[in-house]
């Protein structure tokens, strides 16, 4: 078969980067071919052989750095023609989207142009994105756009029954495939002592950790919060790995008292990011917006004990059983504190952890049911 992709935020480091990318190892490993279409991205260019950047739009460059983000768009005038190229000479089976925008973009008119199946992964809580950024009308747009776009496509990929019970709340009157991305990390870790000479704080220190975008959508000035009282004995530290806010998360953290205990790393490489899992003596998260939380499934793969506040998603991704979950935020600060105090409760968490993320959120179910399923619609 051959597959072409489109998503608006491909290559940045985000959990749908990483999915594409997992997806993509998987299908050319089976001798399928794929191509990955996306905004030109300055400095990051052509990241694999499958990676076909494009025209992105320079009024959508200036609308996302005036919401602080990173993300691009597809330019109006231009990608539309390239994309109509890139599809003419590469003679797809079927079209992927990736990325649901709050407008038809140029790579989903270009998919609803072809008498080729549409497949739609809904990656992310965007109606939860859109009240973040423009309030109650934000989020009324993205669920609109959410049902027109899932309604219209031959298949829709959800990574957790939550989001298709979401997508049918949202008037989405169809079958969903449950397919969650599946996780890997690398076999080797670095050392609390790696880590703290790295970042310049005492390697007797507590260190928390959390990994993903430090933005407003993912409740970090919330973590911040609830962390503060372990981070004022300045016993502990919580270090933020990802792109994002960094100045206004930074300036929270000085305004809260604690801005020598919270250290923002900014984007690290993936490998890189993911060896220091291992490191760190506990994985801390707030977001709300998750639909799948893959840093959570690679923190507990890396055998690191995960403190979560309560999400939708949480029974699907972390359980009671392998994960400690916060339900009333005002506790979040001594749930850790009660878990760095119990060696035995931190191994019998990790373990069923382990276990649970292998038995679930494996790369190769993900891979075959994903293959299974453009089969079944490119016959």
């Amino acid at each position: 078969m051959k597959i072409i992709i489109g998503s608006v935020t491909y290559p940045l480091a985000n959990g749908v980067t990483t999915s594409i990318n997992t997806s993509v190892d998987g299908f050319v490993a089976a001798g399928h071919k794929v191509v990955i279409v996306a905004p030109r991205y300055d400095g990051l260019g052509k990241i694999r052989p499958e990676h076909f950047p494009v025209s992105s739009s320079e009024i959508g460059r200036w609308f996302m750095s005036a919401l602080h983000k990173k993300e691009r768009l597809f330019s109006v005038t231009s990608a539309g023609e390239e994309i109509e190229k890139i599809v003419q000479d590469f003679k797809p089976d079927a079209f992927w989207l990736h990325t649901l925008t709050w407008a038809p973009n140029a790579f989903e008119k270009a998919m609803l142009k072809s008498d080729r199946p549409n497949v739609l992964t809904y990656h992310t809580l965007v109606e939860d994105y859109g009240r973040a950024y423009a309030g109650e009308i934000g989020a009324w747009r993205m669920r609109t756009r959410s049902r027109d776009v899932a309604s219209i496509m031959d298949a829709v990929i959800v990574p957790s029954q939550v989001i298709a019970k979401r997508l049918s709340l949202y008037g989405v009157r169809k079958n969903m495939d449950v397919i969650p991305t599946g996780i890997h990390i690398p076999e080797t870790a670095y050392t609390k002592r790696e880590i703290a000479e790295r970042f310049h704080f005492p390697a007797d220190t507590n260190l928390l950790l959390y990994v993903g975008r430090v933005s407003r959508e993912k409740n970090i000035v919330k973590l911040i919060q609830m962390t503060q009282p372990l981070l004022q004995d300045q016993k502990t530290v919580l270090l933020l790995v990802g792109p994002g806010d960094l100045v206004e998360t930074q300036d929270q953290a000085e305004k809260w008292g604690v801005a020598r205990q919270v250290i923002c790393s900014g984007a690290l490489p993936k490998e890189d990011t993911q060896k220091i899992y291992g490191a760190a003596d506990a994985f801390v998260f707030a977001s709300q917006t998750e639909t799948q939380g893959l840093v959570i499934g690679e923190a507990m793969l890396a055998g690191t004990p995960v403190v979560a506040l309560y999400s939708p998603i949480q029974p699907e991704v972390y359980p009671d059983n392998v994960a400690v979950v916060v339900h009333d935020p005002r506790q979040f600060a001594n749930s850790v504190k009660e878990l760095l105090a119990n060696e035995s409760h931190q191994k019998i968490l990790t373990t069923k952890a382990k276990e649970f993320v292998e038995d679930n959120f494996s790369i190769n179910g993900m891979i075959t049911k994903q293959i299974a399923l453009f089969e079944r619609l490119v016959k």
